[in-house]
């Protein structure tokens, strides 16, 4: 302000303040109804058809830079001392879990005194570290996306509303949207969550570096590493229950992949 500017009354002031708290609690009212509509499901299946088409689109996404094979390793070990610090076990959280063959035979040497003990626990928690790492336990890329969309569920806008600290994995997400979305069928009319003048949702989209590979791809080429990876005690990957396939770790050929999360319908 100037010399001779006119100041605001104390009523002026009083009210120019009760209008900018009365905007910030119905953001907070407005946030809290979209948070509670997804999670009481209060939406139409749109959503859920608008997850698959988003997470399709990032289907083939690339191994961005600073992903590595060694700061996954890294991110992984960081995140579980933080947990045990925070908690006192590496699972995080409160709810009790059953124990890691590692926990269990570190519990067998304590009890027993027996240091014979600790290298299968050594051999067995270097394994489940493996496990973690290739099964996307380190370093995770995170973003946050505001959509809004037309009736029909044509895009109007995209923006992402906090990033990941990666550019190129920003970039990648933010650039697959429309793409995405060319090919939804639109919503039907009246569905729940889609309003007059059109849909407004926020996403989190989490990316993560798996180094797991089918079974049934590896070729003949390959034997020399199962047989390699088979001794060193580091093949085994997981059992998908649902469709009866068999993956196990590569880090040979890491892949990226996108998870996508709906937070709010406004």
């Amino acid at each position: 302000m100037r010399p001779g500017d006119p100041s605001p009354s104390a009523e002026e002031l009083a009210t120019q303040e009760r209008t900018r708290v009365t905007g910030r609690v119905e953001e907070f009212i407005v946030d809290d109804q979209a948070e509670l509509r997804v999670a009481n499901g209060l939406i139409d299946s749109y959503f859920s058809r608008l997850r698959a088409a988003l997470e399709k689109g990032l289907e083939d996404a690339p191994v961005f830079p600073g992903t590595s094979l060694l700061r996954q390793a890294k991110s992984s070990w960081a995140t579980q001392a933080q947990q045990f610090g925070a908690t006192g076990g590496a699972g995080g959280g409160t709810q009790p879990r059953t124990p890691t063959a590692s926990e269990q035979l570190y519990g067998l040497q304590q009890r027993a005194g027996d240091e014979s003990v600790e290298r299968p626990r050594l051999f067995a928690q270097a394994g489940e570290e493996i496990q973690r790492v290739a099964t996307g336990g380190g370093v995770k890329l995170l973003v946050t996306l505001e959509l809004v969309q037309n009736v029909d569920g044509t895009l109007r806008d995209v923006k992402l509303v906090t990033r990941s600290g990666n550019p190129a994995y920003d970039a990648y997400v933010l650039n697959a949207v429309p793409g995405s979305l060319a090919k939804l069928a639109a919503p039907p009319a009246g569905a729940r969550g889609v309003r007059a003048d059109g849909i407004h949702t926020l996403w989190s989209v989490e990316g993560r570096v798996v180094y797991l590979r089918k079974l049934e791809e590896l070729k003949g080429q390959d034997a020399w590493y199962v047989a390699a990876a088979s001794t060193a005690g580091i093949l085994a990957g997981r059992f998908e229950e649902t469709t009866g396939e068999i993956e196990v770790i590569d880090f040979r050929n890491p892949r990226f992949v996108c998870q996508s999360r709906l937070l709010r319908v406004y």
